[in-house]
């Protein structure tokens, strides 16, 4: 008679799965922040002052909220991220005014000269900025993992009612992402 025997320890590839499940299962519990201890967290990347590299001037989302928003992060080195911010330059071409757009290299070894060069090559517009300390830990806090993980061109809509949505992965072409402010904002 064969028995079917089970280990009670998983083996490495099995432990790294379930570890990887948990983790990014816990960033999609939900993205409105939470109440601890009577404050809110996970809205501190609101409030987080940020400095624009092409002109020094310093801003938050905060002060930006009241027209729609989009918020991205990314790194110089990908490609995915550099396709993702010319959909989101041509939105801005396109709404002109109407909407404000940051851009947030995550790369903690980046260079500003780096960022100004990348911008300027590419025609980018909108805020770009180096993400200061707390930054990314305060939007993964808030939305998950996925947000900082480049490659799959996170972007944030922001309403100026308040309401902020992480969007789903992959590229967003600038008429998406202009019919979903229509229909969100």
């Amino acid at each position: 008679m064969n028995v079917l025997k089970f280990s009670p320890v998983l083996p490495p590839a099995g432990l790294v799965l379930a570890t990887c499940c948990i983790i990014f299962s816990a960033g999609c519990m939900g993205t409105t922040g939470h109440v601890n201890g009577g404050t809110m967290t996970g809205e501190n990347w609101r409030n987080i002052e940020l400095r624009d590299v092409q002109t020094g001037e310093t801003f938050s989302v905060a002060s930006l909220s009241a027209k729609p928003l989009i918020l991205y992060t990314f790194t110089v080195s990908c490609p995915i991220c550099t396709l993702q911010q010319k959909e989101i330059s041509t939105l801005k071409k396109e709404l002109g005014e109407d909407v404000a757009v940051i851009g947030i290299d995550i790369d903690p070894k980046e260079e500003e000269a780096v960022l100004k060069s990348h911008i300027e090559k590419n025609g980018f517009l909108g805020y770009y900025t180096l993400s200061p300390p707390g930054m990314a830990g305060s939007l993964t806090e808030r939305f998950g993992p996925v947000v900082v993980t480049p490659a799959s061109a996170p972007v944030i809509l922001v309403c100026p009612g308040g309401d902020a949505r992480l969007l789903g992965t992959g590229i967003k072409t600038s008429a998406q992402l202009s019919s979903l402010i229509r229909a969100v904002c």
